[in-house]
């Protein structure tokens, strides 16, 4: 069975490599530093199974990528994780309404991060 690929869209490259490390055990990693360089891999074809997005990013932060993302029915059907530090509920039900299928704030806990997205994986 081919191993499911996850795009991580984060700006800090500590968060980038801390997920790369810890996720690339049970997943293919793609790493992007932000939202244009995120559609840009996926304009490339590299379609991932999943995206872990982070909100507060230079250029285009994740709620316009997500928007972008939702809009386009080539992109609309990848489920969307937010992994961000802004926890006020307003960001949160932002999220949601948006159409992502998860928000989780930082600090995180890897291992329940690596179990929602199996979860999230396995009910698509």
């Amino acid at each position: 069975m081919k191993q499911q690929t996850i795009l991580i869209v984060d700006d800090s490259a500590n968060i980038r490599r801390l997920l790369a490390h810890n996720l690339g055990k049970q997943f293919t990693v793609l790493l992007a530093e932000d939202g244009m360089t995120a559609l840009d891999k996926l304009e490339g074809g590299q379609l991932p199974d999943l995206m872990l997005i982070d909100v507060a990013m230079p250029g285009m932060d994740g709620f316009t990528l997500t928007e972008k993302l939702k809009a386009d029915v080539r992109f609309s059907s990848i489920p969307l994780m937010m992994l961000t530090a802004k926890d006020k509920s307003t960001d949160k039900v932002r999220g949601l309404k948006l159409g992502v299928d998860d928000y989780i704030t930082k600090p995180f806990n890897i291992e329940e991060l690596g179990l929602r997205i199996e979860k999230l994986l396995n009910t698509r």
